[in-house]
C-alpha cells in the first residue's frame, strides 16, 4: 500500500509540475491575446468613428448632388437666359459634387469592410481568450483536488471539474449572450433612434415641447435613455474598460437616480486584477443585492464596501431597511426566488462565497468573498 501511495504521490508531483508549466504557457497566450484584443478594440473604435463620419459625409454630398442636378436641369430648360460661362460653371459644379460623392462612397465601403474584418478578428480572439480562461480554471481545480483529495484523486477531480467547468461555461455563455444583445441594442435601435432624434431637432429647430413634434422628440429621447440603461444593465462597458470598482460606482449612481434610495460606494485597498468571469460574477451579485434592496427592504440608504486584501476580495452590501426575516437558501430555491441563490452558486463556481445576515436593530448585510489569485491577468 505504501508503495502505491508513493507511486501516486510521485505521479501527482509530476502532474503538478506539468500543470504548472502548461499554466504558464496558457497565461502567456492569454496575456498576448488580451493585449491584441485591446489593440484591436482601439482600432475598431477609431474605424467605427471614421465610418460614421463617412456615412454623414455621403448623406451630405447626396443632398448637394440632388441640388446640383436640379440646378443643372433648370439651366438646361432655360438655357437662353444663361450665358455659356454660367452654364459651364453649373455643369462643372455638378461634376465636382458627383466625383466627391463617388470618392466618399468608396471610402465608406472600405471603412465598412475594414470595420467588419476587425469585428470578425475580435470575435475569434475573444473565443481564444475564453478558452484560455477555461483552461486556467481547469489547472486551478486540478491542483486543488490533487493536493486536498489525495485518497481519490481521479474520482474527485472528474466530478469536480465536470460540474465546475460546466457551470463556468454556462456562465460565460450567458454573459456572452448578454454582451451580444447589448451590442445589438446599442448599434441598432439605439443608434437609429439617436440619429432620427438629431435629424428631427435639425429639421425643426425651436419646436415647442408642447407641440406634437416636440412631444415625439421628447418621447424618443426617453426611449433612448431607457435603452442606454438596459444596455448598461445587460453588459456595462465600463466593466471591460475600467474594471469592477468604477462600474459598481456608476451602477449605484444610476440605481439611486432610478429608485430614489441613497447609495454610497467605498473602496479599501488597491483594486487587484480579476479575470473577466470574476469581475462579471461579482458585479452581478452586487447588482442583484441592490435590486433586492429596492424591491423588498423599504430602505432609505445602502452602502457598498469593496475591500481588496492580500489574497481576498470582500464586498459588503449593507442597507438600513426592515431587515431579512430568515436565511433559507433551499427554501428560496424551491419557491423560485432565484436572485441571490443563483448569485451564490455562481460565486461558488469560481471559488467565492455569499452570506446574508440580519443587522440589529434593522437592515441586512450581504457579504461576498472571492479569493484573489496573484499574477492572474485581469
Amino acid at each position: 500500500m505504501d508503495s502505491r501511495i508513493s507511486a501516486l504521490q510521485a505521479a501527482i508531483d509530476h502532474t503538478l509540475t506539468a500543470i504548472s508549466e502548461g499554466r504558464e504557457r496558457v497565461e502567456a497566450i492569454a496575456k498576448s491575446t488580451l493585449d491584441e484584443v485591446r489593440r484591436l478594440e482601439q482600432e475598431f473604435s477609431q474605424v467605427q468613428a471614421e465610418c460614421v463620419q463617412a456615412i454623414e459625409e455621403v448623406e451630405r454630398l447626396e443632398r448637394e448632388a440632388r441640388a446640383a442636378r436640379q440646378r443643372l436641369m433648370q439651366v438646361n430648360r432655360a438655357y437662353q437666359r444663361y450665358s455659356e460661362q454660367e452654364m459651364q460653371e453649373v455643369y462643372e459644379q455638378a461634376q465636382s459634387v458627383q466625383a466627391e460623392l463617388a470618392r466618399w462612397r468608396e471610402r465608406e465601403a472600405q471603412l465598412r469592410y475594414r470595420r467588419d474584418d476587425i469585428a470578425r478578428r475580435l470575435k475569434a480572439l475573444h473565443a481564444t481568450a475564453q478558452q484560455a480562461e477555461v483552461l486556467l480554471h481547469k489547472f486551478r481545480h486540478t491542483v486543488e483536488y490533487l493536493t486536498k483529495e489525495f485518497h481519490d484523486v481521479a474520482g474527485v477531480l472528474e466530478a469536480a471539474q465536470a460540474g465546475s467547468l460546466l457551470g463556468l461555461q454556462v456562465l460565460q455563455m450567458l454573459e456572452e449572450e448578454r454582451r451580444v444583445l447589448a451590442q445589438r441594442l446599442h448599434d441598432g435601435p439605439m443608434q437609429t433612434l439617436a440619429s432620427t432624434a438629431m435629424r428631427m431637432q435639425a429639421v425643426l429647430p425651436g419646436t415647442s415641447p408642447q407641440s406634437p413634434a416636440g412631444e415625439i422628440w421628447s418621447r424618443m429621447n426617453q426611449v433612448i435613455q431607457e435603452l442606454r440603461r438596459m444596455v448598461f444593465d445587460l453588459r456595462p462597458p465600463l466593466l471591460d474598460d475600467l474594471g469592477l470598482v468604477p462600474t459598481v460606482k456608476r451602477y449605484a449612481q444610476q440605481w439611486s437616480h432610478r429608485t430614489g434610495i441613497r447609495s454610497q460606494v467605498e473602496l479599501y485597498g488597491l483594486e487587484a486584477p480579476l479575470t473577466q468571469t470574476e469581475k462579471v460574477t461579482v458585479f452581478r451579485a452586487v447588482q442583484q443585492c441592490l435590486e433586492n434592496v429596492a424591491q423588498h427592504a423599504s430602505a432609505g440608504s445602502v452602502v457598498v464596501t469593496l475591500t481588496f486584501g492580500p489574497a481576498q476580495l470582500r464586498v459588503d452590501v449593507v442597507d438600513d431597511g426592515r431587515g431579512i426575516a430568515a436565511v433559507d437558501w433551499t427554501g428560496w430555491l424551491e419557491q423560485g426566488k432565484l436572485g441571490l441563490t443563483l448569485c451564490r452558486q455562481r460565486l461558488g463556481v469560481i471559488g467565492g462565497s455569499m452570506e446574508v445576515e440580519r443587522r440589529e436593530p434593522a437592515g441586512t448585510r450581504v457579504i461576498i468573498q472571492l479569493p484573489i489569485t496573484k499574477g492572474e491577468s485581469a
